[in-house]
């Protein structure tokens, strides 16, 4: 099995999330009423989808890193906590996302709220 258990799992780990960010990609273009709240819940979204991909890509950085090991621990140490800072980072953009989101449905609750 050897590498391809490695990819299987990095794949495994990341796609349900990435399902799921499209699949709100698509609710918010398809079903969502047009106003501030449906462009905040877009914006929130694309950051947390952004988020998500340069987060896979970071972790089959680390994988490749790995792999190509040559001995270098030193180097090997420094590029996991370059990435592991680059993850922390990542992580904070997509909460950003979350209350990106949050605020967008807030908005449009009160818009609707207004309206009737």
């Amino acid at each position: 099995m050897g590498n391809v258990g490695v990819w299987l799992n990095l794949l495994g780990y990341a796609l349900p999330g990435l399902i799921g960010l499209g699949i709100a990609l698509a609710l918010l273009l398809g079903n969502a009423r047009p106003g501030p709240g449906r462009r905040l819940g877009l914006i929130g979204v694309g950051i947390m989808l952004a988020a998500a991909v340069l987060s896979v890509g970071l972790a089959i950085a680390q994988n490749l890193i790995v792999l190509g090991n040559t001995g270098d621990t030193a180097a090997m140490s420094r590029s996991f906590a370059l990435i592991g800072i680059a993850h922390v980072v990542l992580n904070v953009l997509s909460m950003a996302g979350v209350v990106t989101l949050t605020w967008g449905l807030c908005r449009q609750s009160h818009a609707t709220a207004q309206a009737r």
